[in-house]
């Protein structure tokens, strides 16, 4: 199961989700990403309620965090960060120390703890 709860302020957008980021629900994930990140300048992700994440949904945030890049916005972390986020991530090789190649901002691509980018994971 995947849901999720979006609140709109005066200057960013909290996107709470809950359940399964996996690859049965990556369409739903994609389509919920592209169109809070049309409706905002700064969207904050809550995935405090995580269940399950696989490659697919990882793969997913990466290329948000790329795009919102390229569109001068932000995307960023709230809360805290499921352990089941924090394990795939690990696992997936998308948290340490390397930068990401393709980010024009030179970090890892989820971020890291200090940065907060998409980090707090």
């Amino acid at each position: 199961m995947f849901d999720y709860r979006a609140e709109q302020t005066e200057d960013k957008t909290v996107l709470t989700v809950n359940g399964e980021l996996t690859i049965q629900n990556a369409g739903a994930f994609k389509n919920l990403l592209a169109e809070s990140l049309e409706k905002t300048g700064h969207l904050v992700l809550n995935l405090e309620n995580v269940t399950e994440v696989d490659l697919s949904c990882l793969q997913l945030l990466c290329s948000a965090q790329l795009t919102t890049t390229e569109l001068n916005r932000r995307l960023t972390m709230d809360g805290g960060c499921a352990e089941a986020f924090r394990k795939a991530a690990a696992e997936s090789g998308y948290l340490g120390d390397e930068a990401c190649k393709q980010s024009p901002c030179n970090q890892s691509c989820l971020g890291t703890e200090a940065d907060n980018s998409l980090g707090g994971v």
